[in-house]
């Protein structure tokens, strides 16, 4: 079996306000080439930027995913008839559309499991309260059409999480060790992180699905009779 994984796309209530940054059409496009050469593919979270209105809470995530999905509905159509694991940013997606927290598949022999990740990160489960801020922060940014300002400082949060947190003995690894040991996964998918990498560990494969924003197109290919993953980028369109 073929499995596709893509993630972190950050999808808006408006353009102005996420780092999508796609032509709906031409991303409808690659959408469907990944759907045609997969036997299935899952979205593994923040899919929707749910958490950058004015007001916090719930009730404002739900808005800004249902304003979100209405700005581009032919691919939300699309997007419905994926698996979907919801991540931090789109979290509301649990209550609101039953997207899952995490999803295993055994094919051929092979378990894998798929998760967005956030719940590892050091950061959001040390300082849940600065990282929300931050987010409502770059929000704000957006919203004074200050969007450049909001990329430079996520990217530079990006770089510098990866370069703590991103290698083989840092936590998330660690974590897809202690889940291949608890639940038997030869493959450990994740999103969350923006980087896309593997690591090829004692117990099996984490692979990081990278991101779908900012107009990027990255791809995590896990072929289970072949126990491969491989990492797929396409350029910017």
């Amino acid at each position: 079996m073929r499995l596709a994984a893509l993630s972190d796309f950050h999808i808006g209530a408006r353009a102005g306000m996420d780092e999508f940054r796609h032509d709906e059409a031409v991303f409808l496009e690659r959408l469907a080439r990944v759907v045609d050469t997969h036997d299935r593919v899952v979205l593994l979270g923040d899919i929707w930027q749910t958490d950058h209105d004015l007001f916090t809470g719930r009730r404002a995530a739900a808005r800004q995913l249902h304003l979100a999905r209405r700005r581009l509905p032919r691919l939300t159509r699309a997007l419905d008839r994926l698996d979907y694991v919801h991540g931090n940013h789109d979290f509301i997606a649990r209550d609101e559309l039953g997207a899952a927290s995490e999803l295993q598949i055994d094919a051929d022999g092979c378990r894998i499991l798929f998760v967005h990740g956030h719940q590892y990160d050091p950061v959001f489960a040390r300082a849940y309260a600065a990282a929300r801020a931050a987010t409502w922060c770059t929000g704000r940014l957006r919203r004074a059409g200050l969007g450049p300002v909001a990329h430079y400082f996520e990217q530079k949060d990006v770089a510098i999480k990866h370069r703590r947190f991103g290698h083989a003995a840092g936590p998330y690894a660690a974590a897809a060790r202690a889940l291949m040991r608890e639940r038997g996964a030869a493959f450990v998918v994740m999103g969350h992180t923006h980087v896309a990498h593997a690591h090829h560990l004692p117990e099996g494969t984490v692979v990081n699905t990278g991101t779908c924003s900012a107009g990027r197109f990255t791809v995590v290919t896990v072929d289970t009779a072949a126990r491969t993953a491989t990492i797929a980028h396409e350029p910017p369109a």
